[in-house]
């Protein structure tokens, strides 16, 4: 009996002490509450673009690992049956080894945070309210994300809904206090786990939808950073040409809400209604959005259209170029640059043909204005959308190269 007793605390002792001595490993140390700490430099990673043609295909060995600090996968989705996380592509996440491949980024490039995103504008956003309405479904949601995040190594969970308490995206005005709920559910499961999963959300910065669908102080309580959308601010809905990520309003152009309408407007609601600068990463696109003017002779800001774009040169997508296709159209097709002087953001055209976006001058300005304002960082849409071919001369990742640079060596401020 003495012998059976003590080998059952050998046991015990061995198992406790490799829980513990795993535990440490696997933890992430969170810094003190207030502390300085490093920038952020996310990088969305859309696990489609493997399929684009010929040389516009991005692979997950393409992600350039060093330039970001957190890689997000997007996405998974939610099945509005058993309210579960799921692969939104099992071929390509799980059959080609997704998961597998992006978790592995970080044996290339340690201190790496590789994590999973839920949801994105594909996926239907009343499946969200319908879940986090009833208790029972949440509980299955965060159960299934806990396995899931320990099955596939993710380092947590980025949650993409477009959004809550948006009627015409199926949200409902219980949103605004279940949503908390479910990530204060999310944390505690975390918490337990002791693996360091980080819990973030991407959220949409115009001031109609913040008011009906984010309880803002309680989110920022709960999360470790918020992803602000802060761009796809203006659009074909306007009827006329013009960037869609100014950094500040054109008191010149923009009248009433569209004051407000701009990225340090959002970075600055968000700030009002509770959230901490140093919670805050400000979004940049690597997109333009392209429109046909009606007449080609008026090719300014707000000038009138008809439509969108016509298909991008490499990608062939209507109202849409990605910065490999607008750069190459400036440096090879003659299309012509302008600067927006107030919203310090460029543009380009030709013909009737009209391009807002972001490039290396107006990215530089944006990484000046985080450190200035002391936000936690930059998150980009989507990090395959840069120049990572060099197709116009900057050097592969011109963009992503600009958020590195301006960020290096930026300490966040405790707030």
């Amino acid at each position: 009996m003495e012998v059976h007793v003590a080998l059952i605390t050998v046991l015990v002792t061995v198992f406790v002490t490799e829980l513990l001595g795993n535990g440490v490993q696997r933890r992430r140390e969170a810094p003190p509450e207030g502390a300085p700490q490093p920038a952020r430099r996310v990088c969305y990673y859309q696990a489609g673009s493997v399929s684009r043609p010929g040389a516009a295909s991005f692979r997950i060995e393409d992600i350039p690992g060093d330039l970001c600090t957190h890689v997000l996968y997007a996405f998974s989705v939610l099945s509005e049956t058993t309210w579960e996380m799921v692969p939104k592509n099992p071929k390509f996440d799980l059959d080609q080894r997704g998961y597998e491949r992006f978790v592995g980024l970080k044996d290339r490039f340690p201190g790496l945070r590789t994590v999973l995103s839920i949801g994105g504008w594909g996926d239907d956003g009343g499946k969200y309210s319908q879940m986090i309405s009833i208790p029972e479904r949440r509980q299955a949601f965060v159960l299934s994300v806990v396995a899931f995040l320990s099955s596939h190594g993710f380092d947590g969970l980025d949650v993409d809904w477009e959004y809550p308490g948006d009627s015409n995206r199926g949200g409902s005005p219980d949103d605004f206090n279940n949503f908390p709920l479910l990530l204060q559910q999310l944390r505690e499961a975390f918490d337990a786990e002791g693996r360091g999963w980080e819990l973030t959300i991407a959220a949409t910065s115009t001031k109609d939808k913040v008011l009906k669908g984010y309880n803002v102080p309680e989110l920022c309580r709960t999360l470790d950073a918020v992803y602000l959308m802060t761009y796809n601010l203006r659009g074909l809905w306007n009827d006329y040409a013009d960037v869609h990520s100014m950094l500040y309003a054109r008191p010149g152009l923009d009248t009433g809400n569209k004051l407000e309408l701009n990225v340090n407007g959002g970075a600055l609601l968000w700030e009002n209604l509770g959230c901490p600068r140093n919670k805050i990463v400000i979004g940049v696109p690597f997109y333009g959005k392209s429109y046909t003017l009606c007449n080609s002779s008026i090719n300014g800001l707000h000038a009138p259209i008809n439509g969108t774009g016509q298909n991008g040169p490499i990608l062939k997508k209507k109202g849409v170029h990605m910065y490999f296709e607008t750069c190459y159209l400036v440096q090879n097709a003659g299309w012509v640059r302008q600067w927006d002087a107030e919203g310090l953001v460029p543009f380009a055209y030709s013909g009737d043909q009209w391009v807002g976006y972001e490039d290396m001058e107006s990215l530089k300005i944006k990484m000046d204005y985080i450190r200035n304002m002391g936000f936690l960082g930059a998150m980009d849409w989507a990090i395959n959308d840069d120049d990572f071919r060099d197709l116009c001369g900057y050097g592969p990742y011109p963009l992503m190269r600009t958020i590195y640079e301006g960020l290096e060596n930026y300490t966040v401020p405790s707030t």
